[in-house]
């Protein structure tokens, strides 16, 4: 092979989660692997952008270990031929569908890891339950949600109502919902606000609540446990336009920035902009450490997916009950939503947008 020859890694190799013995698929050549050698698992990252085989021999990779990685197929030739293999297998990373891809890969016959022969015996499978998290907790400690840094100590405690208690979703309501892609330049209520996202995020409270004991059972009750809320007031009476995180517990928003632009929030969702108008909008954020703690294995993110479905769903129905519309999108740019939310990049990602506000004309 010519130092000239230009390679990449196969757009079909996906390393994951190790389950029975496998820990990474070549599903361009539908091949298993069980063991790679670190010198070739090396090459498969360096070549993540195209490069010359003579580019990788000055930067300290073997010839041995480049040749053994393409008879592996862990590494193919670049193909810029229309219609190339290797070209068209690329279309999931390079449109940003990487988690279409994640969701495609990940595992969906996964054996349980508590025993499956215990006859309806529910005393032991919850002691069975207790020992398998006490002896994660022997290890690490659960973390705690991370709270943003407030700004200029603008810390806001949200009005609170006796409704927010069983704040159910009408009939009419439910046949009435609309779907809208355009806003009025009108403000919202401070309490519809406050009730929104305070209905919306009811259940994240709820698993909070039952883990105060401390029995390390209730770690379990997971739900939202990786939950962070961002919003964007654009236009609520009361509050000055810019970036919050909400804390779902205080009911209360922590200032991140003010004066927020929409030009800020477009550049989050992939330059859509529908996002004008009166209301807010809202970011949905995956703190993964915390996530990860309880779920140890491939199928995690196919839950979360599901979960992050469930809590768009809750945060439609409480803005349909106040008469207001909504539309959401996935299509969210992780780079810039970190920048404006000021996440920390390493353990948190901004996974799913919603604007609420008044509909406005088609």
């Amino acid at each position: 092979m010519s130092p000239d020859q230009r390679l990449i890694t196969s757009p079909l190799f996906f390393v994951q989660p190790a389950r029975n013995g496998v820990i990474a698929l070549d599903l361009l050549h539908n091949q298993r692997f069980k063991k790679i050698a670190p010198e070739v698992f090396a090459l498969s990252s360096f070549f993540l952008n195209s490069s010359s085989v003579g580019d990788a021999v000055d930067a300290g990779h073997g010839s041995a270990a480049i040749a053994a990685a393409v008879e592996a197929g862990i590494l193919v030739v670049e193909d810029h031929t229309l219609g190339g293999s290797v070209e068209n297998s690329r279309r999931w990373e390079d449109n940003r569908w990487s988690r279409a891809a994640y969701l495609l890969f990940s595992q969906q016959d996964l054996m349980y890891l508590e025993a499956s022969d215990m006859n309806g015996n529910q005393s032991a499978l919850v002691m069975e339950r207790r020992q398998i998290i006490r002896s994660y907790l022997d290890k690490e400690g659960y973390p705690p949600i991370r709270l943003a840094n407030v700004c200029d100590d603008r810390l806001i405690s949200l009005p609170r109502s006796c409704e927010y208690g069983d704040m159910a979703l009408g009939m009419d309501a439910l046949f009435l919902r609309r779907s809208a892609r355009r806003f009025k330049e009108v403000s919202i209520s401070l309490e519809a606000f406050s009730q929104i996202i305070y209905g919306a995020t009811r259940n994240s409270r709820i698993a909070s609540d039952s883990k105060i004991s401390g029995d390390p059972y209730y770690l379990l009750n997971s739900f939202y446990s990786w939950l962070q809320v961002y919003v964007v007031v654009q236009g609520v009476e009361g509050l000055r336009r810019g970036t919050y995180q909400y804390d779902p517990e205080a009911h209360q928003l922590r200032c991140i920035a003010v004066d927020t632009s929409d030009d800020e929030i477009i550049k989050c969702i992939q330059y859509q902009n529908w996002i004008g108008g009166g209301g807010f909008c809202a970011f949905f954020v995956v703190q993964w450490d915390r996530y990860q703690w309880l779920y140890r294995h491939a199928r995690a993110y196919v839950n979360l997916l599901i979960q992050l479905g469930e809590i768009g769903q809750e945060l439609l129905q409480a803005v349909y009950t106040h008469g207001l519309a909504a539309w959401p999108t996935p299509a969210v740019h992780e780079s810039n939503a970190a920048k404006l939310l000021q996440l920390n990049v390493c353990n948190e990602d901004a996974m799913y947008f919603f604007k609420a506000g008044p509909i406005g004309s088609v």
